[in-house]
């Protein structure tokens, strides 16, 4: 008998094809149930080796041994006129059978009810859990807001001035993973019990307190409680005189409990850690603390801090050796210029002067200076490594610290270390699960690194938090556009969104009609408030009257569309270059663009490549593919489009580059809808839409 006929015989056949249906059919419902159990992955790929181990032994035991009345013998020992082996084939059959049947059903199941929804035409539908983080360990704790106990409203800036301090000594203990104020603050006044809290945080203790101040004293209770069981682990009240140095000693003290309770007695560097008063006079203290109640407030704009600028000064001229806040008016100079509301000069030499005056009265090494220092350098000298070098510095000396994180991922962007920004952004996210300008930030980036599938599993979370943020909803909205040319479905996602006079939504009302090729929806949009108040400020001047006369051109107006190009022109004559070049190079685009469409050709190459040298992507990985894509623009309307699509091969799928459905579908690029290289460039991966 030939082995194939002797292998048939002793049915191996029949036990490998059961013994691989069965195996398949296993993993499968493993698949399944790992995650609702919540086991390991690993559990699934242990069964996996096990199964592929097994097969071999398997197939040998089948052909070595038989099944018999009498039990399992070996194959030589059976009286083959009393074997069984056609009934153990009919057994076989219905097993392997089964294991089809088996099969089919959990491809049927997997089909009706699948585990992603791959149209994102659909708003993704997110849960409460999905918005609340994994429990961050056992080294972790949540500082909640101290109760004002005077029971007066205007001392509300002393008691969060109090917490302020002791979060920021905590966050210099590394293996203490605190999180940050933003996220602590919704719980003021709040009716939950600590365990509930805990778990909402993913912490394991929680301190809670209250600050009370009257006449000469001031007192301060604070109470550790385990988060999991609602224990009391430590408590105290302190009564002192009111001097700077009883409230440091009192935070240094709650400080030194916390630390050993949660991970164990202090290092002798850790206990240098423990700050110092910063200054020995209280009024100057109060005034600092004012201040840095008002740049707390919402929204990242120029009022706030403006607002606090007097209570920074008020405090130096009490105390002119005060260093830290020397250092925060370094940081309110260097918003306010950042932001736009003021680019001079002199505003930028104030904000040196105060850096220096600080970095002369504090250590080299302070945390608190180096991140001073990489925030002066990202926002005036645009020198991105040496500010990554200084914040680096920093994190590791406050490793808790999530601005710093923030100031991280954001300096990373700018030289192109993408993943690391992105990595950066989402420890902070862990500390910090409250702070919507950072969810935004990492929100922002990874829209500009293009990762579509990435963001579909973090916008539901976020928006289930900030409900509310109209930066997330346009992130929403403009994300089927972004990813898949769907111009219907955002703008259906878009109009439920209220309008606002955020960035992302403006951008967002300006464009989509262009992408409808709703010219006359174009020119009304100019005309609505929002829309109106962001174009007005620094760096847009022009931008109105060349939207519009690009919008009359496509509706055939072209007396009109000529008329706002020379009010273009004319607007940006006397460009001052001397501002921040992001500004300069975003007017010199502008004009560069009117030119172009006035057919100066020459001199609208000479201009876009000017703000390209001025701005380059070279010492700028975010904002500095805008001049480059402005210049391709204006070569392709030039006619060089050799140089043009040079440039837009450059720039496609790269972060902040062009995006495939921008280039397909915006009218902007039509007088290249019949040039074959541009249509092989640009050409998405599923054209439907």
């Amino acid at each position: 008998m030939s082995l194939f006929s002797e292998l048939k015989r002793r049915n191996v056949f029949r036990v490998a094809i059961a013994y691989v249906l069965i195996s398949w059919l296993v993993l499968q419902v493993a698949d399944t149930l790992t995650p609702f159990l919540e086991l390991p992955p690993v559990v699934g790929k242990t069964a996996f080796w096990i199964l592929v181990l097994g097969f071999l032994p398997v197939l040998l035991f089948s052909w070595a041994y038989e099944l018999t009345p009498e039990g399992i013998k070996k194959e030589s020992e059976v009286d083959r006129t009393g074997s069984i082996l056609p009934d153990t084939a009919k057994k076989l059959d219905l097993i392997t059978l089964v294991a089809v049947v088996g099969l089919i059903a959990l491809v049927a199941l997997d089909r009706l009810f699948p585990k992603e929804i791959a149209d994102d035409s659909r708003v993704t539908a997110a849960t409460e859990s999905d918005a609340i983080p994994a429990r961050l360990g056992d080294q972790s704790i949540a500082v909640l807001p101290f109760a004002n106990r005077s029971n007066l409203d205007d001392d509300m800036f002393f008691t969060d001035g109090i917490h302020d301090d002791l979060l920021t000594q905590l966050a210099k203990f590394r293996d203490l993973k605190v999180i940050s104020r933003t996220s602590v603050m919704e719980y003021r006044g709040t009716e939950k019990k600590i365990p509930d809290i805990g778990g909402e945080l993913g912490v394991a203790k929680v301190l809670e307190g209250g600050v009370q101040r009257a006449g000469p004293k001031v007192r301060i209770n604070a109470q550790l409680i385990d988060a999991a069981t609602d224990e009391h682990l430590w408590g105290e009240t302190y009564e002192r005189e009111m001097t700077i140095d009883n409230l440091f000693d009192i935070q240094s003290e709650i400080t030194r409990e916390i630390v050993a309770e949660v991970k164990g007695q202090l290092s002798p560097e850790e206990q240098q850690a423990l700050a110092s008063a910063p200054t020995q006079s209280v009024e100057a203290y109060e005034n600092f603390m004012r201040a840095r109640l008002l740049l707390t407030g919402s929204g990242y704009n120029a009022r706030k801090y403006r607002a606090a600028q007097p209570f920074v000064e008020q405090a130096l001229r009490i105390d002119e050796d005060f260093a830290l806040a020397h250092l925060l008016l370094s940081e309110i100079h260097g918003a306010i210029y950042w932001i736009g509301d003021d680019e001079t000069p002199e505003r930028q030499q104030a904000a040196s002067a105060s850096l220096e005056r600080a970095r002369l009265l504090l250590d080299a090494n302070s945390p608190e200076l180096l991140a001073a220092q990489g925030e002066y350098l990202y926002r005036f000298e645009q020198d991105y490594a040496a500010a990554q070098r200084a914040q680096l510095k920093a994190h590791a000396a406050m490793p808790g610290n999530t601005e710093i994180l923030k100031q991280i991922g954001l300096t990373q962007r700018r030289l192109g270390l993408w993943d690391e920004s992105a990595t950066r952004l989402l420890q902070g996210m862990e500390l910090n699960p409250a702070d919507v300008d950072l969810v935004s930030i990492a929100v922002d980036t990874l829209a500009m690194m293009q990762r579509w599938q990435q963001l579909r599993e973090v916008l539901p979370a976020a928006r289930l938090r900030f409900a509310d943020n109209t930066d997330l909803a346009i992130a929403e909205a403009m994300l089927p556009l972004w990813a898949e040319g769907k111009v219907k479905v955002a703008r259906e996602r878009y109009n439920r969104v209220p309008p606002n006079s955020g960035p992302e939504y403006v951008y967002a009302t300006m464009e989509l009609p262009l992408y409808e090729r709703n010219f006359s929806a174009a020119v009304e949009v100019w005309d609505r408030p929002e829309v109106i108040e962001v174009s007005s400020a620094t760096g847009w001047t022009g931008y109105r009257e060349l939207n519009l006369a690009i919008a009359y051109r496509h509706l055939g107006q072209n007396e009109t569309a000529d008329e706002f190009l020379r009010e273009t022109v004319q607007s940006l004559a006397d460009i001052n270059r001397n501002r921040h070049i992001v500004t300069v190079a975003s007017e010199l685009s502008t004009l560069a663009i009117a030119l172009a469409l006035q057919g100066e050709s020459k001199r609208a190459i000479d201009t876009a490549e000017e703000a390209v040298e001025l701005h380059s992507l070279e010492n700028d990985k975010v904002d500095g593919t805008n001049p480059m894509k402005w210049l391709s623009y204006v070569l392709g309307l030039a006619g060089e489009y050799d140089r043009s699509l040079d440039l837009i091969a450059q720039l496609i799928d790269q972060p902040n580059g062009f995006r495939r459905w921008e280039l397909y579908l915006h009218p902007r690029w039509d007088f290249f809808r019949d040039n074959e290289r541009f249509n092989t460039l640009i050409r998405p991966d599923n054209i439907e839409s």
